[in-house]
């Protein structure tokens, strides 16, 4: 097969198994983990058994890809709202305000999207091996959340004064209450809210670097 030939067979391939994704992403909203058989995800998707497993070696493989999926897809939309360029020169509340505006002008907020990421979070708990990944993957979301929070505070001149995943557990946890109340309320979600609490909680969490207190040992 000459690379020309293989191509289409790639897009193919491809285009697979991102209907599996979706189709997965919208049996769980409906179903959850525990009731989101492969046969049921096959009949959402349109397609067989053999084209599943053709392109997932399981269930929980496929779920796997899927919240790396959505885990990358969020981050994508983070990095484009902390482009630096976006709140340059602003004083650093109307900054972090910029940047909420920015997130979730590209990420969109929807009841589906909530449901998976809260069964995400129940495999994690459950344990076993596969639970494990699961919680493997939530450390490394902390992790550039936290790395991208750090990177955003020293760019408005400030510095964390206590421990930055603290912080984002704080700043986390708002947002997804905000999320969660938006959508059992049934309102859109309050980016008002969002736009003068974050800012405040991680101002509060957070200092000017010229207000370091000097390191008395540094003389000695």
């Amino acid at each position: 097969m000459t690379t020309s030939d293989a191509r289409p067979a790639v897009r193919r391939r491809s285009a697979t198994r991102e209907r599996l994704l979706e189709a997965t992403r919208e049996v769980l909203a409906r179903e959850g983990i525990q009731g989101a058989s492969v046969e049921h995800i096959c009949e959402q998707a349109g397609f067989t058994r053999g084209a599943f497993y053709s392109n997932f070696s399981s269930k929980d493989v496929l779920l796997l890809a899927l919240f790396r999926r959505e885990r990358d897809l969020m981050f994508e939309s983070l990095r484009a709202a902390t482009a630096p360029e976006s709140y340059e020169g602003l004083e650093p509340t109307e900054a972090i305000a910029v940047i909420i505006d920015r997130f979730l002008g590209l990420q969109s907020v929807d009841r589906a999207g909530f449901l998976v990421h809260l069964e995400f979070s129940i495999r994690g708990i459950r344990g076993g091996e596969v639970g494990d990944e699961f919680n493997d993957s939530w450390r490394e979301i902390k992790d550039e959340l936290v790395s991208l929070m750090t990177t955003i505070v020293a760019s408005l001149g400030r510095e964390f004064t206590v421990d930055p995943r603290h912080a984002a557990t704080v700043l986390t946890g708002t947002y997804d209450e905000a999320v969660r109340e938006a959508i059992t309320e049934g309102h859109e979600l309050d980016a008002e809210l969002l736009q003068t609490t974050l800012p405040m909680l991680l101002l509060a969490a957070t200092r000017p670097l010229d207000a370091a207190p000097a390191d008395v040992s540094a003389g000695a």
